[in-house]
């Protein structure tokens, strides 16, 4: 039997605390210039999907969101930021 992945929460400490309760494991990070620790975490672990905020997906670098936009392992899913206009 192989091995599953699993689901990963990136974003905002209240994002990522709101996945962690449907079983996602949390990966809080306030900025994306600070989303090394992100990436390093991702490379460890064996993931299968990342949800990630939008807002903060936006705010990296154009090259990155390309490459993770076409990223089939993990597949970087985009939600609505929790404190934006967009939740209502």
């Amino acid at each position: 039997m192989a091995e599953t992945g699993r689901g990963f929460a990136v974003g905002s400490q209240v994002f990522a605390d709101l996945w962690s309760l449907l079983g996602l494991v949390p990966l809080p990070c306030e900025s994306p210039g600070e989303s090394a620790s992100v990436f390093a975490a991702l490379s460890a672990e064996r993931a299968a999907f990342v949800a990630v905020e939008k807002e903060w997906f936006d705010g990296l670098p154009e090259s990155v969101r390309r490459r993770l936009e076409k990223s089939a392992d993990p597949v970087w899913i985009q939600f609505p930021s929790c404190e934006s206009g967009e939740m209502r």
